[in-house]
């Protein structure tokens, strides 16, 4: 076996893309492994041709996803499994990904039956039994299944998966689509049914609006007045247009932008939000002065995704004055599954973490997800309850790879009372009603928790919050999406009134929606164009395939000649946000926008990326436990 010279030509011959086969073979560190098991695989099989493609990929995997610490001769009989003939090793990427998980998981050196059984080797899941576990599935669920309809594709799939973990995700997915399209018929469009409910909420929230601007003029003047950032004049700005008669814009332009609801139907125009809003664009300049404090740039800055601030520049005065800050960011834990664009604050935060050696506080907001969702409950029920909620987004969390030395996360519900509940008070006191009514746009019909939540997400920004971590003289940075500025914006208004310093924020644009940048990728766990953190290198393929929304011409001859519009075009956009080379981004974003890469090759560049990325994600959230979780929220945790 160790005869067997690995050429880019014999890597190509078994199934690897010419140019990846280029780049393992230039790196002393990958070619060193990957000699090793391809060595090892061919030498079993014969050839590299009988290798085979799919085999070939496996093996390819496996050498790039084995963590170092994988023995060789552990190594060795994964190889020797996927080798085997069909029915008889590990073939299926559902197994291979148990299998590493298994492998990568360390203790002690495994047996080869142990193995076998960690890939599910013999196990045969046929279609017959797929289909009984999704007929299982929607009798189980059947009350939600009737009301939601295609939406519960997702509920079901998941609970196949739990039954059959090796099952073929494609064969689940089509028999699952099979059984629904039995009972309601072809789905239709999933997208533009969601759409629509959301044009009449903004229809009626208008209407409603418009009549109490026209009884209460006065009332809203001076709440607009009581806001001193600018973005408070900036929101007052159209009801006073409309109250001295002056035309509106036609209600398809316009932006709705809240915690609750991000709706651009021509895409979000961020440089109007950084005006409406009175924040500060990201310039070149403060780029420069973090490259000048030894920081390297990540990806999300270099390209524009953290795009704005406020007072950024007044942490970095305060840093390079020797004065410390803590970061704080925070999660609402609705569903126990995470999706990609849940990730993107997180792994900010956490290049935050390690390039200035600070502090973290995150916020499991389970009480105000309680508040605005009416199916949760405040139990650990492994479907509505947020209590069950939250740890397995804790896990997700914790699987970013945060410093557990370093890192803080509490539950609203837990840890409120004492110092943070203080602060919590002392905010409710100085924001009035109608300064929360006109920056978030609440109803009459609102509950009254979703009104004082406000406060509850500014204590936080405040040290004297956490005496037991905090010395109570640093300066809080939050990073996040622009959405969630409105909270901030009235905590920085009330800081100085009760004696502390306003917090700084650093705000990201939407990961968006897969069918097009006018709204971000949907939370919702039926959502059939959302990619969940738990989802099978299968399903991201299908789901990229089908709904990601392209920029290019409807034709291949006009692609040809005009070429794509990558400011639109969804698999462009996501591979701005995890691709890491940055020369491979532009030389696809100029063959593409050219023309001479199409649709299909980019859609397919974005799945190996976010296959890759799904997969580690779950390798690192497999080592977390329960035990793990109440560690990073120990509140004798100290800094």
């Amino acid at each position: 076996m160790s005869a067997v010279v690995i050429t880019e030509e014999v890597l190509v011959a078994a199934g690897v893309a010419e140019g990846k086969a280029k780049e393992i073979l230039g790196s002393k560190e990958k070619a060193e492994i990957v000699q090793a098991l391809f060595g090892q695989a061919i030498g079993i099989c014969g050839s590299a041709s009988q290798l085979g493609e799919a085999r070939g990929k496996a093996v390819l995997e496996a050498a790039q996803k084995l963590k170092a610490t994988v023995s060789p001769a552990a190594k060795a009989m994964l190889v020797e499994l996927i080798c085997r003939k069909e029915g008889a090793g590990i073939h299926s990427p559902e197994q291979l990904t148990a299998a590493m998980t298994f492998l990568n998981k360390g203790g002690a050196e495994p047996t080869l039956q142990e193995l076998e059984a960690a890939g599910g080797v013999g196990i045969v899941v046929t279609e017959e039994d797929i289909r009984n576990a999704v007929l299982a599935s929607i009798q189980a669920n059947h009350d939600s299944v009737q009301e939601q309809k295609h939406h519960a594709v997702a509920t079901v799939m998941k609970d196949v998966r739990a039954k059959h973990p090796f099952g073929s995700g494609s064969k689940i997915k089509a028999v699952t689509d099979e059984e629904f399209v039995k009972l309601f018929g072809p789905p239709g469009d999933l997208d533009a049914e969601r759409k629509e409910l959301s044009r009449q909420k903004r229809k009626e929230t208008k209407k409603s609006n418009k009549e109490a601007a026209a009884a209460e003029p006065a009332a809203s003047a001076a709440a607009a007045a009581a806001v001193p950032e600018p973005a408070a004049a900036a929101a007052a700005e159209p009801a006073a247009a409309a109250a001295a008669g002056a035309e509106a814009p036609k209600a398809h332009k316009e932006q709705v932008i809240t915690p609750w609801e991000v709706d651009a139907e021509d895409g979000v125009d961020y440089t109007k939000l950084i005006k409406d809003f009175g924040c500060d664009p990201i310039t070149p300049q403060l780029l420069d002065r973090l490259t000048k404090l030894n920081i390297k740039l990540h990806r999300f800055l270099r390209r524009g995704i953290f795009f704005s601030h406020r007072s950024l520049d007044v942490t970095l005065d305060g840093y390079e004055k020797g004065k410390p800050f803590y970061l704080y960011t925070g999660r609402g834990p609705s569903s126990d599954s995470m999706h990609l664009g849940h990730l993107i604050p997180f792994i900010f935060t956490k290049y935050l973490q390690e390039a200035f050696n600070v502090p973290l506080v995150i916020q499991m907001t389970d009480d105000e997800k309680y508040l605005v969702k009416e199916n949760l409950t405040l139990d650990a029920d492994p479907k509505t309850g947020v209590t069950h909620m939250l740890y397995e987004n804790a896990k997700d969390i914790i699987a970013c790879g945060f410093d557990p030395k370093r890192t803080f996360i509490f539950s609203d519900l837990e840890y409120m009372g004492g110092e943070f509940y203080k602060n919590v008070v002392k905010v409710q006191k100085r924001i009035t009603v109608n300064q929360a009514t006109h920056c978030f746009g609440i109803e009459g019909g609102d509950n009254i928790g979703k009104m004082s939540f406000v406060a509850v997400q500014a204590a936080p920004s405040f040290p004297s919050s956490f005496p037991h971590l905090l010395k109570g003289d640093e300066i809080c940075l939050v990073p996040c999406a622009i959405d969630q500025d409105p909270y901030f914006r009235l905590t920085r208004d009330v800081a100085p009134r009760i004696g502390y310093e306003k917090p700084s924020l650093i705000h990201s644009k939407f990961f968006p929606a897969m069918t097009g940048s006018q709204t971000k990728m949907s939370s919702s766990t039926n959502s059939p164009t959302t990619i969940f953190l738990t989802d099978t290198p299968e399903m991201i393929a299908d789901k990229v395939k089908k709904y990601a929304f392209s920029g290019a011409p409807s034709t291949l001859e006009e692609h040809r000649l005009k070429g794509a519009n990558t400011d639109v075009d969804v698999a462009y956009q996501y591979l701005t946000f995890f691709l890491e080379d940055d020369e491979e981004l532009e030389r696809i974003r100029s063959e593409y926008s050219t023309g001479k890469m199409t649709t299909a090759q980019v859609k397919q560049k974005l799945i190996a990326v976010l296959q890759e990325v799904v997969l580690h994600h779950q390798k690192e959230r497999a080592k977390i436990t329960d035990e793990t979780v109440r560690q990073f929220m120990s509140t004798a945790k100290r800094f």
